[in-house]
């Protein structure tokens, strides 16, 4: 019986961002305009002359691309439509506030990367929901990295998105092989960015659903005055 609701959950979760295309397209223009900045210089090439253009697309793009997403994978969540008003009056404040904890949270888990792989790893799975408490929570990017830090405490839901971070991650790099060893030139652009916005999209409401299900378990535990359930 648990295992058909782990189920149930999950397939509702990777079924969403086709029930609501938004969340789709702000995915995937985002990530053309990165794939556009990556042609040119990764994200690893310091020598090159682009590499500025590349971290800077990565750094102002994407606190303006979670601003309007998370909002709206929110409301897609609550089975409703986004207010579009509402999000972009929102984004206006939540866009430094991100973009200061892009900044924070990128330097963090480089610095853990350099130590090794798994102080990066590790870093970034317990900061992994600021952004959800800056633009969901209306949280200060300091007040949202600690928000984060609490609500990673317990092991079992970031184990569970970790898995599935795994899973999308191997499934992205699979196909981005099949696409250079297989397709054309056309061919390896344009699927490259579909699965990168698949790749982000699902991530994006995998973390969502996590803080909002953690969030509304501590609300119902403080109202009940007992400790907070695990899920």
């Amino acid at each position: 019986m648990k295992t058909t609701r782990i189920w149930e959950r999950t397939s509702r979760l990777y079924l969403l961002p086709f029930r609501y295309p938004a969340l789709w397209g702000l995915s995937g223009a985002y990530a053309a305009v990165l794939y556009v900045a990556l042609l040119r210089a990764g994200l690893l090439e310091i020598e090159s002359p682009f590499w500025v253009l590349s971290v800077g697309a990565l750094l102002l793009v994407s606190p303006l691309y979670h601003a309007l997403l998370l909002p709206a994978t929110a409301s897609a969540l609550r089975e409703e439509r986004a207010d579009w008003r509402g999000v972009l009056s929102a984004a206006a404040v939540a866009y430094p506030r991100l973009l200061i904890g892009e900044l924070v949270v990128g330097a963090a888990a480089a610095a853990g990367g350099m130590l090794l792989l798994i102080p990066g790893v590790y870093v970034g799975l317990r900061l992994v929901y600021y952004k959800q408490a800056v633009v969901l929570d209306g949280l200060p990017w300091t007040a949202a990295l600690r928000r984060s830090m609490e609500r990673t405490i317990e092991w079992r839901p970031i184990a569970r998105l970790f898995s599935h971070f795994v899973v999308l991650y191997g499934g992205a790099l699979g196909a981005d092989w099949l696409l250079a060893v297989y397709a054309s030139d056309d061919v390896l652009h344009v699927g490259s960015v579909v699965a990168s916005a698949l790749l982000l999209g699902w991530l994006n409401v995998l973390v969502t659903a996590s803080y909002v299900r953690r969030r509304d378990d501590e609300e119902a535990s403080t109202t009940r005055g007992v400790p907070t359930a695990r899920r």
